[in-house]
């Protein structure tokens, strides 16, 4: 097992009290935080396995609300990859990722891996967004990946971070599965 020395950025986003916090503690640290303690902004520095190599990454925790838009911003141009979260017992929070979220992380990161996110499944009832409509929505605004999660329970918790840093490594999206979409340059060439 060897060690790769350059660091790769992971930045975690989404609307305010999604569990974006939550998300990275129960990774980080394998703990829940029973109480909400809103983020400005944090980092942690990790090393991960990935195919046999460990590698350096950086995890960004921003914060959702508007009134930091400026800063969250400011960590877009670290990002190697991105964790789009939304929570599935808020309806408002799963529109804002095509309302006001893939719009603003891919303004100058087109490129930049997107692995779309619900948290909180061990909320379900039947009052929360579909696991489908997540499914949907990762094809619509052309994720690299979906996953439900729990930070309480820990499902699924390290798979996205495993997947995120994958993408990540790789350097650059991926054209889905089963996709019609085609690249600018791809497009010029196909015709």
């Amino acid at each position: 097992m060897s060690l790769i020395g350059v660091t790769k950025n992971i930045v975690v986003v989404g609307n305010g009290s999604v569990g974006k916090t939550s998300l990275l503690l129960a990774f980080t640290q394998g703990t829940f935080p029973e109480i909400h303690v809103a983020t400005v902004y944090d980092t942690e520095e990790i090393t991960m396995t990935i195919d046999e190599n460990e590698h350096y990454i950086k995890l960004h925790d921003t914060a959702g609300q508007e009134d930091y838009e400026r800063l969250r911003r400011f960590s877009y141009h670290l990002a190697d990859a991105f964790v789009l979260c939304y929570d599935i017992t808020d309806r408002v929070s799963f529109d804002n990722i095509e309302l006001k979220w893939i719009d603003e992380l891919r303004g100058d990161n087109e490129d930049i891996p997107v692995i779309l996110v619900a948290t909180k499944e061990d909320k379900r009832n039947r009052h929360c967004v579909p696991r489908k409509e997540g499914e949907d929505l990762c094809g619509r605004i052309r994720a690299d990946a979906f996953f439900e999660c729990s930070a309480k329970t820990g499902k699924n918790v390290e798979e996205i971070f495993i997947e995120a840093a994958r993408a990540a490594i790789r350097g650059s999206r991926k054209e889905p599965e089963n996709s019609s979409w085609l690249c600018c340059c791809c497009r010029w060439f196909s015709k």
